[in-house]
C-alpha cells in the first residue's frame, strides 16, 4: 500500500485530502507545519508522496523542500507535490528547488481528479519498499 503525507496548517484541508487519498487506497499521515514534516520524512521507514502546502507556520513549504534537496537520502526517498493558493510569483522564487526535486505545483482550490493523477504519477517514481 502506498503512503502519503498531507502537510497543511489548515485542519479542514488536511481532512479533505486525507479522506480523498484513503478512498484511493493510500495510507495517510498528516503534519501541520514544516518541523513536523521534516521529522516525519526523516523517521519514515517507507517512501511517501508528500502533498506540501507552500504557506506553513515556521518553516514553510519552500524551506522544507530546500532541506530535502540538501539531504540526498530524503530527496531520493520521497516525492513531493506543492499545493498553494498564493500568487505564482512566490512559487517562481523557489523554482530552482522545485525543478531539482521535480515538484509539480497544484493551485488551490484544486480539482480532485487532477490532484489524484499527480499523486499517482509521483507514487510511480518512489523507490520500492523492502
Amino acid at each position: 500500500m502506498m503512503r502519503a503525507l498531507v502537510v497543511d496548517d489548515d485542519q479542514d484541508t488536511r481532512v479533505v485530502l486525507r479522506l480523498m487519498l484513503e478512498d484511493a487506497s493510500y495510507t495517510v499521515a498528516e503534519a501541520a507545519d514544516g518541523i513536523q514534516t521534516l521529522d516525519a520524512l526523516r523517521t519514515s521507514v517507507v517512501p511517501m508522496v508528500v502533498l506540501l502546502d507552500l504557506d506553513l507556520p515556521g518553516i514553510d513549504g519552500i524551506a522544507v523542500l530546500r532541506a530535502v534537496a540538501d539531504d540526498a537520502h530524503l530527496a531520493a526517498r520521497h516525492a513531493f507535490i506543492l499545493l498553494t493558493a498564493v500568487q505564482h510569483s512566490r512559487y517562481q522564487a523557489a523554482a530552482d528547488v522545485c525543478e531539482t526535486l521535480s515538484v509539480p505545483l497544484i493551485l488551490k482550490p484544486f480539482n480532485m481528479d487532477t490532484l489524484l493523477d499527480a499523486v499517482a504519477t509521483a507514487a510511480r517514481h518512489l523507490p520500492p519498499t523492502r
